[in-house]
């Protein structure tokens, strides 16, 4: 049983204690030279998605697209000409959402940065105040086609596609409130993925204040525990039981490694706190394996690195962000809204773009096939796209926060 207390988003004070007591009491496997567990894992990762603050400020611009007037009169064009076909959304496809060549060509660089390089891109310029929300959901679904083509399911069913984040908790009584996932609070999100390969989030409206969505590089997380604390991957790389906080019959417990290492070296991370140290209302079962001390102290120390290496994405309404859900965590600031209801409003989707042909470890595949695989006896793929919010929708959400 772990003697430090463990909540889902520590306070400055309490992490930096716990840091401190971390960094005092050298790495055992460092200090004995036994790596004995650790063979299986690279050293380190070199690759353009492990970087630093002081890396990103030199290339922040090549993680930034700014669509011209003609790129928007584009999308416009393709989304108006989708719409009066009246193809079905879980069709639209570059053959007909179909753009300029070269615009093409600048979202094919989109899902490079994401793959190969920095690990995000952002798509600036929209306007969503002059689009209806089927034709703000088209336009987003249009680009996305032209990224990572291949949609993922975000809800427990298998069934829906697109999620509205929204601060659901400010809606409802107190006691429904403290139900709610972090992700659909104003609350702070500690640093965490979504277990998807491209996390897409298009921002139609942002708060009053706050609410600034920070990324960090899991690969450098990766190289600076390798370098001083190897343990902590190992640690990260066992098997942990995951509260799903939902019906056990339906959705039990998931165990598996936060940290991916396939045979051929590859890393992937699917990271949180939430099914560890739960949140509120939504307490992690007692009858479930107790969280450990070195669990706790990797769950620290991920949130520790991570945040020292954080950046502020550089978004603002209108804007779509594209972030390698694999190589990337991304974090939330707390936030105020005006009061007159829901104001902070992201529609998400999970993508995945084959072409790229990204390596998934024997221990993510699971993950994979549920959220990218078929959900029907005959193979087939049915998709639910939620077009607009509606209350209580975020209780089918699968990982949020």
């Amino acid at each position: 049983m772990a003697t430090a207390p463990l909540s889902y988003y520590p306070s400055v004070d309490q992490l930096a204690a716990r840091i401190k007591s971390f960094e005092s009491n050298p790495s055992v496997a460092t200090k004995n030279g036994d790596f004995e567990g650790l063979a299986r894992l690279p050293l380190s990762l070199e690759s353009p998605l492990a970087w630093s603050p002081q890396d990103l400020e030199k290339d922040m611009l090549q993680c930034i697209l700014k669509l011209s007037g003609t790129d928007i009169e584009a999308l416009e064009h393709a989304a108006e000409g989708f719409e009066d076909r009246s193809i079905p959304l879980s069709s639209i496809s570059t053959e007909n959402f179909v753009l300029p060549q070269k615009l093409r060509n600048s979202l094919r660089d989109v899902s490079n940065q994401c793959y190969h390089g920095r690990g995000f891109t952002v798509v600036q310029g929209l306007d969503p105040t002059k689009y209806s929300p089927e034709l703000n959901v088209v336009l987003y679904a249009g680009i996305a086609a032209h990224v990572a083509p291949q949609h993922g399911f975000l809800d427990k069913h298998r069934q829906k596609v697109l999620c509205h984040v929204v601060n659901a908790a400010g809606e409802v009584s107190a006691t429904e409130a403290a139900q709610k996932s972090p992700g659909f609070t104003d609350g702070p999100l500690a640093f965490h993925t979504d277990n998807c390969e491209i996390l897409a989030l298009y921002a139609l409206d942002v708060a009053t204040t706050g609410g600034q969505t920070f990324v960090s590089s899991s690969y450098q997380l990766f190289n600076e525990l390798a370098k001083t604390r190897p343990e902590v991957l190992q640690t990260l790389s066992d098997y942990w039981v995951l509260d799903s906080f939902k019906d056990y019959s339906q959705f039990p417990p998931v165990t598996r490694p936060m940290l991916h290492v396939s045979d051929t070296g590859d890393v992937m991370f699917t990271y949180s706190r939430f099914p560890m140290a739960g949140f509120n209302g939504k307490q992690r079962n007692p009858n479930l394996a107790p969280v450990n001390d070195a669990q706790v102290a990797a769950m620290d120390a991920v949130q520790y690195i991570m945040a020292k290496n954080a950046v502020p994405l550089p978004w603002r309404k209108g804007d779509i962000a594209f972030i390698n859900d694999m190589a990337v965590m991304h974090a939330r600031s707390s936030f105020t809204e005006n009061g007159n209801g829901i104001q902070r409003h992201l529609l998400k989707f999970y993508l995945r773009d084959p072409a790229q042909d990204w390596p998934i470890p024997e221990s993510a595949q699971k993950q994979w096939n549920k959220i990218y695989g078929p959900n029907t006896p005959e193979g087939k793929r049915e998709e639910e796209w939620c077009i607009k919010y509606e209350v209580g929708q975020e209780n089918d959400w699968e990982s949020n926060g």
